[in-house]
């Protein structure tokens, strides 16, 4: 079958606070598809019932998505895309909500022996700590909290969300590992210019660096990629997902999160490590259809 044969929905767009990062993501796999030739359509899930409808009619044979945050990365779109029985990139329903759900996550990759950070309860506390919620990506509302002061400013920021994690604050090497349909990719080290990598070092500052492959010796490679490949056995990872660590003064890589719609945009870290082993982007969302198609 040739490319303009197969019909792909392209569903970026949402309605989280994502949102702005999904619409990059999903405007570069949308140029991506242009140059490979393949037939396609745009649809964004915030139409709600005139979405599904839209979609149904449209009857692709596979969508991708490009959706960041919840709705799109927690197993919903997923859901509702195997209900109408339309073929998607990425995980299924049940990975994408478990690696949503940062505690969930931590407590499963806890059982299987990888190291995580600590989580500590408000009444026991061991500063510096990272203030989080438990169910938002691209860095949102992420605070280190040095002192009881810094901390309650934190809950004060994030008291509309339901789930916080405070969790032990590890100074290190911040890596992550993207692995694609099983295949994984060169290390990417990120070098913030000041502070840490938030949503503002991430999609916002030109200071932040990114050295692909990380400068880092082949044992302790060779360990992060073990964890890697077992966050993806374990949790049943499909498509292309991106494991977020970090490296303590120990040499000892701790896992972050796990990122099973990583981004798609010009400042993303799994184009990166695509490019190093000489996968120009259209090739990588060629990679990314041709996996899910092939399941």
């Amino acid at each position: 079958m040739s490319k303009k044969d197969i019909k792909i929905a392209l569903l970026y767009g949402g309605n989280s606070k994502e949102r702005e990062i999904s619409i990059k993501s999903g405007k570069a796999v949308e140029n991506a598809l242009k140059l490979l030739g393949y037939n396609y359509k745009v649809f964004d899930p915030v139409k709600g019932f005139e979405f599904i409808e839209e979609i149904k009619n449209y009857n692709p044979d596979l969508a991708f998505i490009s959706l960041h945050g919840k709705g799109g990365e927690d197993g919903e779109i997923q859901s509702l895309l195997e209900f109408l029985g339309i073929k998607y990139t990425g995980s299924n329903p049940k990975t994408s909500a478990v690696c949503m759900d940062k505690v969930l996550t931590k407590k499963i990759l806890s059982s299987e022996n990888i190291p995580v950070p600590q989580t500590f309860s408000k009444d026991n506390i061991k500063f510096p700590v990272v203030v989080k919620p438990s169910e938002e990506g691209s860095s949102i509302g992420v605070y280190i909290a040095n002192n009881k002061e810094d901390l309650n400013d934190a809950l004060k920021h994030l008291k509309d969300y339901k789930n916080i994690i405070i969790e032990q604050f590890i100074k290190g090497r911040e890596i992550t590992v993207s692995i694609l349909n099983g295949k994984i990719l060169p290390i990417v080290e990120i070098v913030v210019d000041d502070g840490f990598y938030d949503y503002k070092n991430k999609y916002i500052s030109s200071k932040t660096n990114y050295i692909c492959p990380a400068e880092i010796d082949e044992k302790l490679q060779e360990k992060i990629n073990k964890i890697a490949k077992k966050c993806w056995e374990v949790f049943n990872c499909k498509g292309a997902v991106r494991i977020d660590m970090i490296i303590d003064k120990n040499n000892t890589p701790y896992v972050l999160e796990i990122n099973t719609i990583p981004g798609m945009t010009e400042h993303s870290l799994l184009p990166k490590a695509a490019k190093a082993i000489g996968l120009s982007f259209e090739e990588l969302v060629n990679e990314i259809i041709e996996g899910a198609l092939g399941e």
